[in-house]
């Protein structure tokens, strides 16, 4: 028999249940439902577990770790766009691995970090740590 989760969402005197496949679905639909409800009185979700018996949660917080990660918005970040027009406008138009260039190839072109952002996040916004690659040069290379 496959496992199956019943949780009961009280909010004041409603009551209803939902079904999951999974104790892991279960406690992310209870933080979605905790984080919804959270600013109305009287709010429970519970379950009873295999492994730990009757569980019971009224705030999202007792749930943090079911809360969705944030996508990492670097890219998307003023410092990084300013970082980046700014090296477009002080380094030639040309790919340092190929010596490619955009009017001559029609080529997109990256501004790249040379030292990985994963390994060295504190280079993340030096302008010494970039370069301009072309497209193919840039996707082709691993992270040294």
């Amino acid at each position: 028999m496959e496992l199956e989760i019943q949780v009961t969402f009280r909010t004041g005197d409603s009551i209803r249940t939902r079904r999951y496949k999974s104790e892991q679905s279960a406690l992310r639909g209870i933080w979605k439902w905790l984080s919804k409800h959270q600013d109305k009185a009287d709010i429970q979700a519970s379950f009873f577990s295999p492994e730990l018996g009757h569980r019971a949660f009224e705030h999202p917080e007792q749930l943090s770790e079911f809360e969705p990660k944030t996508i990492d918005n670097f890219y998307q970040s003023r410092a990084w766009l300013a970082l980046r027009y700014q090296v477009l406008q002080t380094h030639e138009h040309k790919c340092v691995e190929c010596n490619r260039t955009k009017a001559e190839h029609n080529i997109v072109l990256h501004v790249d970090h040379i030292l990985p952002r994963s390994k060295y996040p504190h280079k993340a916004l030096d302008i010494n740590n970039m370069q301009i690659l072309c497209e193919d040069c840039n996707l082709g290379k691993l992270d040294k």
